[in-house]
């Protein structure tokens, strides 16, 4: 018989410690398995977060633009209502909050349901104090407020030349060869724009806003040099050059016409006094400068709309939408998010 040497025997395992290894094994599958599902839950969370948001940025962007077409919905039927023929009896315009633009010089609150706005103080003085209508209105049961200002004296950005362009970048406080080289660029850039598209030039003042040439303070205004950008001086889709002597900017006059001292002291004289300038003044003020002036007596052909959701005291993003009157209608032609007023 075979013996065999005592010392290399291997000890048999029991059946506790078959059930430590399946134990230990089991606790470590346990946490691989729960790191996993931790992970995916939270990537999971994250995608839903950001699902959330991006539905309710869309539902925002969906409410504005809805606000910007019953906006001029409002402004198309106090339109129709102020070329009736006959003329709606007094008592039924009266009880009527038609939306309308306070004439210039009008107090904000004479017009219903108005009050003076909130932005761009700055902006509204080198405007030639522009007045400002407020409404507040509902959408389903979405409330927001809408900002209306008269925007038929300001140009429409496509129809700048190069030289007013640099003019107008000078006139902002840029350096006379950066503002050369910037139209130029501004120039060059409708072009491709042109070519890309096949359109007559930029189709939304974003275009202009977010093109990484111009510096920020330049479109935004609202420094000590420059008071006022060239968000709150232009904007595209109205096809228009006129200019309305009672509101459009000094810079923009400086920018589109060949000006005097003189003629800006007279400019200036007649907007302080409130004096009203007819069509025989106009002609006679603008004559050899190259500038076009509007009818001061008819109704606004262009409207700057700043669109909030809520109510008067909103913090959220705010639209700006430009409508353009055509035949008694008003029609929304550009809109972008002014993120910079949250």
């Amino acid at each position: 018989m075979n013996r065999r040497n005592p010392s290399l025997r291997r000890p048999l395992r029991g059946p506790g410690q078959e059930h430590g290894y399946i134990l230990l094994f089991a606790l470590g599958l346990m946490a691989v398995v729960t790191t996993v599902v931790l992970g995916v839950s939270v990537s999971l969370r994250l995608d839903a977060q950001l699902l959330t948001r991006e539905k309710d940025a869309l539902q925002e962007s969906y409410m504005l633009q809805s606000a910007a077409t019953y906006t001029a919905l409002q402004l198309g039927i106090a339109s129709a209502v102020a070329g009736a023929n006959p003329p709606l009896p007094e008592e039924v315009r009266r009880n009527w909050p038609l939306w309308r633009l306070p004439e210039p010089g009008e107090p904000p609150a004479a017009a219903p349901n108005t009050a003076p706005s909130a932005r761009g103080t700055a902006a509204a003085a080198a405007a030639g104090s522009t007045p400002t209508a407020r409404y507040e209105a509902t959408l389903g049961r979405q409330p927001f407020t809408a900002e209306l200002q008269d925007a038929s004296g300001l140009p429409d950005a496509n129809d700048l030349t190069a030289q007013e362009w640099e003019r107008l970048y000078a006139l902002l406080g840029t350096a006379p060869e950066r503002a050369r080289e910037l139209a130029l660029l501004t120039m060059e850039f409708k072009n491709r724009v042109m070519d890309t598209r096949g359109t007559a030039g930029f189709s939304s003042m974003r275009e202009l806003t977010d093109w990484n040439e111009i510096p920020r303070t330049l479109v935004r205004g609202g420094t000590t040099q420059v008071p006022v950008g060239l968000q709150d001086l232009l904007v595209v889709g109205t096809k228009n050059r006129k200019v309305r002597l009672d509101t459009t900017p000094i810079v923009l006059l400086r920018a589109l016409g060949n000006l005097t001292d003189e003629q800006l002291q007279r400019l200036a004289a007649m907007r302080r006094s409130g004096t009203p300038i007819t069509a025989a003044l106009a002609q006679q003020w603008t004559a050899g400068t190259g500038l076009i002036a509007a009818d001061m007596t008819g109704p606004p052909t262009a409207v700057t709309a700043r669109l909030r959701l809520g109510g008067a005291r909103s913090t959220g993003a705010a639209l700006v939408a430009t409508l353009v009157q055509q035949g008694g209608k008003f029609s929304v032609v550009d809109s972008m998010i002014d993120v910079s007023a949250r």
